[in-house]
């Protein structure tokens, strides 16, 4: 048996939904898996390829470590730790869910793990790897969970990773297809990307995001005209997806916007400036950061441009944006 959920791409919205305006984001086809395998003993193996992690951990602990890591959130929550002291290990992020959710019968278990998302790239990797989790334990206690439920789940286990866990992220991943958040209600939008859309990772921002929506609501949260020009953009966005229209000057507006708040580096408004001569509309798509040369991931739309001249010469991973419309599922050998 095998949990399986996409990662994610914010198309607008990024940090307006802050201030209750909406942000939409697609699920693509990139995935995270676990599989899961009984086995007899008191332990639990855990193995994920991509972080070379290969672990037994006794059953015994399991139940003391979640009470352990939610004292650790606590603590961050006073104050007393920062936000990347709470997990010791990422594997620890899964052990949360799994130990907290399934009977001790169910953790003698080989569960082995992997994920075709670049970690830190803002595609939702831990959203991802922990929907993949939920629904395999829904699957295996055979205590059907509401979509609401699933995402609220995947939510709050986040907010180990991150401090506080991404309601767009945890909706994205298991429901699929194009979700719009805005104040704690969230829809899935019935659209569809067509071939042109492709992203770009300019690599890992030197700021969390918390520490980007921090920065920018210290110098822009009472600026009401901004946060709404930026829900201008999505609303503008999703009439263009709506009519299959070409969304490139909504695109390069949003851009505009993103780089008046501050967290667009030089180096990547040059990225972008470059894709531009070359046919194509970019956007940072996440937080971005406000120091360094990184910006994360970049959403580009280019008509009629073949990508592998698009993207010639960055040296930076990219792909075909294709989107994913099922959400988290589990997958059966049947």
């Amino acid at each position: 048996m095998q949990g399986r959920a996409p990662g994610k791409i914010i198309l607008s919205g990024e940090h307006s939904v802050v201030y209750g305006a909406p942000a939409i984001a697609s699920a693509i086809q990139l995935y995270s898996y676990i599989d899961y395998t009984p086995i007899k003993g008191s332990d639990l193996i855990a193995e994920f390829v991509g972080i070379k992690v290969h672990s037994n951990h006794p059953i015994a602990k399991l139940s003391p470590l979640v009470s352990f890591l939610d004292r650790q959130f606590q603590k961050f929550v006073d104050g007393a730790i920062q936000v990347d002291k709470i997990l010791n290990s990422p594997v620890q992020l899964v052990l949360y869910v799994l130990a907290s959710q399934l009977p001790t019968k169910s953790l003698s278990a080989h569960f082995n793990g992997n994920s075709q998302l670049p970690i830190g790239a803002g595609m939702g990797s831990s959203a991802s790897i922990i929907a993949a989790a939920v629904v395999l334990v829904e699957s295996i206690n055979k205590k059907p969970l509401s979509p609401v439920e699933r995402y609220q789940l995947v939510k709050h286990c986040e907010r180990l990773q991150h401090g506080k866990g991404s309601l767009i992220d945890a909706a994205t991943v298991i429901l699929g297809g194009i979700v719009q958040v805005q104040e704690q209600s969230v829809t899935k939008l019935p659209l569809r990307l067509d071939r042109h859309w492709y992203w770009l990772f300019t690599g890992t921002p030197q700021c969390s995001t918390g520490e980007c929506v921090s920065f920018v609501a210290e110098k822009h949260a009472i600026d009401d005209s901004l946060w709404q020009a930026f829900s201008a953009c999505t609303q503008s966005l999703i009439k263009q997806l709506e009519s299959g229209g070409d969304p490139s000057d909504v695109i390069t507006e949003n851009q505009r916007l993103l780089e008046h708040i501050g967290i667009v580096s030089q180096r990547t408004q040059e990225i972008i400036a470059t894709l531009k001569e070359r046919g194509a509309s970019a956007k940072v798509s996440g937080a971005g950061a406000y120091i360094g040369d990184s910006s994360g991931l970049l959403l580009v739309y280019a008509k009629d441009v073949d990508p592998q001249q698009l993207f010639a010469g960055f040296n930076m991973k990219w792909g075909k944006v294709e989107q994913d419309l099922q959400g988290a599922r589990v997958l059966t050998n049947d």
